[in-house]
């Protein structure tokens, strides 16, 4: 797909109006251009001559809609199994995903050239963060996510550092460890650096990285595990927020902390009734081995403050509790502090993504404090509110005057079936959010959220 900008119109083309489309409606124009770019085949301009549409808004406009379409138009190239090189998975990533042969206009007073191009390289790393969450757990293992991470960062001026076994036991990253200890594959610790580090006031992106999950011991059913491989998104869409961050010239200071293990079955693997102990400090009992992605996160939330981010957001695939409660298209959204949930908040609506807030507070988090042998346990047999207390879970490792949000993810992570607006498989859910947020936060929270 080639996306072009021109002031002229061409009489004879297929051409998009907005007519009854609302401009400050970025869902339903999130919507109507994947749809495009889902199933449009022939070339088309798009008109954006509204007298109410130049300038800012136009280029606002001009980026929702280059994104949108090639959300709709992208497609897994399956056929790049079949020649496959595991050392090659980065520099190999534009083969993995089509997005057609069209070209599409955009005609506009107002010049869209930088925002196009701007877009279109941030669609580009949200499409490789869908491919790395649609390839299968035999093809991208956590030895390959590192390396692509590692590649990817040498790419683009970050800074990568990786943490394995012997360095996660050093740092006493017991968490991370616990869920790993049934796979063959190390663990891993990866932190990515973008900008100035001098400053302590520094903002973290954590993902969960569960490369595939099993359940260990508490063994998921046929129709549970299937899609586990989707497990390790909230890492995948993480790791290419802060490409787009590193190619947008973001300022900084950025980190990225991404929490790698599979949770499978082994003697060796971690069971019913273990005390874990945390980066933290603290001591947990694991009740449930199937609650594995908040001890990987618990570590890597810790390791992101150690390193003085005083603002954290996390990206993960941690509770069917909250796909239950709202479905397969709206993010749960918690925080512990009205301000960064209020822009966070505002930053999904301007970019048209779902997301609902689901509770937190001290009733969530005693219902984990009932082990005999630890400070807290990982799961609240009995209580129900799932969502609610894996948070919780997570917000004894967020320390005093941290501001946090945490997004879950299970629903939207993948699409489980074909639409207008998309194919099957993994989704960049969040990544629109957290480009908009990290802009937002450039203009000390005075940017237009809305077209």
């Amino acid at each position: 797909m080639e996306i072009l900008y021109s002031t002229e119109s061409v009489p004879e083309m297929r051409t998009i109006c907005f007519g009854d489309l609302a401009l400050t409606d970025p869902l339903k124009l999130r919507q109507f251009f994947r749809r495009e770019g889902k199933t449009g085949q022939e070339d088309v301009q798009i008109l954006l001559d509204m007298p109410e549409c130049a300038g800012k808004k136009a280029e606002k406009l001009a980026d929702l809609i280059v994104i949108s379409l090639y959300e709709g138009a992208y497609r897994f190239q399956k056929e790049c199994l079949k020649e496959w090189d595991a050392e090659r998975i980065f520099t190999d990533r534009d083969k993995m995903a089509d997005y057609g042969g069209r070209t599409i206009t955009l005609v506009s007073e107002t010049d869209l050239r930088g925002s196009i191009l701007k877009a279109q390289q941030a669609a580009y790393c949200m499409g490789y963060a869908r491919t790395l969450g649609n390839l299968p757990h035999n093809y991208l293992q956590i030895p390959d996510m590192v390396r692509y991470a590692q590649d990817m960062a040498a790419s683009c001026g970050l800074t990568c550092t990786v943490y394995g076994d012997r360095a996660l036991r050093e740092l006493g990253c017991g968490g991370i460890l616990a869920v790993n200890q049934g796979s063959d594959n190390e663990a891993a610790l990866v932190m990515l650096e973008w900008g100035s580090q001098k400053t302590e006031d520094k903002i973290a992106l954590v993902g969960k990285g569960l490369m595939f999950d099993a359940g260990g011991y508490h063994l998921k059913s046929l129709d549970g595990m299937n899609g586990m491989k989707f497990d390790m998104c909230g890492a995948a869409n993480m790791l290419e927020s802060m490409e787009i961050a590193a190619k947008s010239d973001y300022p900084g200071p950025l980190l990225c902390v991404l929490g790698l293990a599979e949770n499978l079955i082994s003697p060796k693997a971690v069971k019913m009734g273990d005390v874990v102990s945390m980066l933290s400090g603290s001591t947990v009992e694991v009740y449930n081995t199937d609650a594995e992605g908040r001890l990987v996160l618990g570590d890597a939330l810790t390791f992101a403050q150690r390193l003085g981010a005083v603002k954290v957001i996390d990206l993960a695939t941690l509770t069917g509790g909250t796909h239950s409660a709202l479905g397969d298209e709206t993010v749960g959204i918690f925080s512990n502090h009205e301000d960064i949930y209020g822009m966070f908040e505002k930053s999904m609506k301007a970019v048209g993504e779902r997301c609902w807030r689901l509770p937190l507070g001290e009733i969530y988090r005693q219902a984990l404090c009932w082990s005999d042998t630890a400070d807290l346990a990982n799961y609240a047999p009995g209580f129900g509110a799932a969502g609610s207390t894996g948070a919780a879970f997570l917000e004894f490792f967020i320390e005093p005057g941290t501001q946090w949000v945490h997004l879950d993810v299970v629903g939207p992570a993948s699409a489980r079936s074909e639409s207008e607006e998309r194919t099957k498989g993994a989704t960049d859910v969040c990544m629109s959010a957290i480009r908009k947020w990290l802009e937002i936060q450039l203009s000390g929270g005075q940017d237009e959220f809305y077209i």
